[in-house]
């Protein structure tokens, strides 16, 4: 059994670079899913558990700048699918965090990612490589892998041309860690406007479950999450109450804030920043700024 991801966190890797063909067009990420663009959904279910998180999309890396996260481009030429993402994945650990010896990878098209991903994948990771798997079908953009894979990972897709990435994990050695389906396939993806249509209204009943009339909602996963909706505030009132609010939090507790003071862009980041703790998002939702923030 592997380190628990306390122990030893991942890289979190968003494959970010797929299109939404069938949706309008676009980055999928951007396609919002009761109301919020997936991305930050998965990129909100990775940073608990993974040391830092970057996202994998080729052409201008600006259209993420709301992020505030490492844009790594693939490395080799002619998008030649998600084992590109990964390599580029393995190399920016390598070079930028060589603390760390496993990445975690997601796609950027599953609003509903489960809370213990890295950490049934790192228990689960038998094998090189840990894959998830939902209603015995495995989901290989999914998986842990081990930064020492990348040289073994690169001769695969650039020298004998491999594309697939299962035919990969076999070549290397895989485990599988499965999750139940019921009430939601956590790794549902958003395809077609069937799909998102599915999506809105999971997400409105996973979203509603997890209100309360309270200040503060503890989540399935244990972690309380309290909301600061700031609305029609002006600076400095935004950070100032932003500030008090993370005075009240626990460790490891989440605060989303909800602002429409455009200076707020500046402000809360900087108040996150001063007070040591982590902006997980920064994104923008029709005329909302909205950001998440864990208590450190």
């Amino acid at each position: 059994m592997s380190d628990l991801p306390e122990n030893n966190p991942p890289l979190g890797l968003v494959l970010a670079g797929g299109r939404a063909r069938r949706l309008g067009g676009g980055d999928k990420g951007f396609v919002r899913v009761g109301g919020r663009a997936i991305l930050a959904r998965v990129v909100e279910a990775l940073a608990p558990a993974c040391a830092a998180v970057v996202l994998n999309a080729n052409d201008d890396p600006e259209r993420f700048a709301a992020y505030a996260l490492p844009v790594v481009p693939d490395g080799v030429p002619d998008r030649p699918g998600p084992l590109a993402g990964v390599l580029a994945g393995l190399d920016w650990a390598a070079v930028h965090r060589p603390d760390l010896d496993r990445i975690v990878t997601a796609p950027a098209d599953c609003p509903f990612l489960p809370a213990d991903l890295v950490e049934k994948l790192a228990a689960a990771a038998s094998a090189p490589i840990a894959c998830a798997a939902s209603g015995g079908r495995r989901h290989p953009v999914v998986a842990l892998w081990p930064v020492r894979l990348r040289a073994p990972l690169r001769r695969a897709l650039v020298v004998e041309g491999e594309r697939k990435v299962e035919a990969v994990m076999a070549r290397f050695g895989v485990a599988t860690a499965e999750w139940p389906v019921d009430p939601v396939d956590p790794f549902f993806n958003v395809n077609t406007p069937d799909d998102l249509a599915t999506a809105n209204r999971l997400a409105a009943e996973i979203d509603g479950a997890r209100r309360t009339s309270g200040p503060g909602a503890e989540r399935e996963d244990g972690v309380m999450e309290k909301r600061l909706d700031l609305r029609g505030l002006k600076c400095p009132l935004p950070a100032l109450k932003t500030r008090k609010a993370l005075a009240t939090l626990a460790t490891g507790d989440r605060l989303i804030v909800v602002c429409t003071d455009p200076m707020a862009a500046i402000d809360v980041p900087n108040t996150v920043r001063e007070s040591g703790d982590t902006l997980e998002i920064s994104e923008r939702a029709a005329d909302d700024l909205v950001f998440h923030i864990r208590k450190r």
